[in-house]
């Protein structure tokens, strides 16, 4: 299995940064691990953290209500890049999994020291959230025509 700092090079959120960049945001993070069913973030709690999933499996719910499952390459918490808030959901670990956590102070610390590679990884984030709103916006169109399609077939 390739090591966490290849993993982390790997990453489609940090691939276009130079091998000084990403030795310099390697050192802003952390790698953590984390056991099958071991709570990575728990929903209320302060969202203070960018995660990028190395490996393994990741859960993310609010309670038995399940919004998606994320694998190596995905990441969540995007929000708290913009601002510290409460985590909207809980995510679990369904596997074995690495994680690299960046802080939200090293992102306001990396804007100011290179702001040349917080924009590639702001811009990444961004395309990744427009990738998931467009897939949103398809998935609540079919909703649309399927709930058009069921009042029409009652009358």
């Amino acid at each position: 299995m390739p090591t966490a700092p290849s993993l982390l090079e790997q990453h489609p959120l940090l691939r276009h940064l130079s091998e000084a960049q990403l030795v310099q945001l390697r050192q802003m993070g952390e790698v953590e691990s984390y056991s099958p069913g071991e709570d990575i973030v728990v929903e209320g709690s302060l969202g203070d953290a960018l995660f990028l999933v190395l490996s393994g499996d990741v859960v993310v719910h609010r309670g038995p209500q399940t919004f998606a499952t994320l694998s190596a390459n995905d990441f969540f918490g995007e929000m708290s890049l913009v601002e510290p808030a409460p985590r909207s959901a809980t995510v679990t670990a369904m596997s074995a999994a690495f994680l690299f956590r960046l802080p939200h102070d090293a992102l306001r610390r990396l804007i100011s020291e290179d702001p040349s590679a917080a924009s590639v990884l702001l811009v990444q984030v961004v395309k990744t959230l427009s990738e998931r709103l467009r897939r949103a916006n398809t998935m609540l169109s079919s909703v649309d025509r399927l709930a058009d399609w069921l009042a029409g077939s009652m009358v």
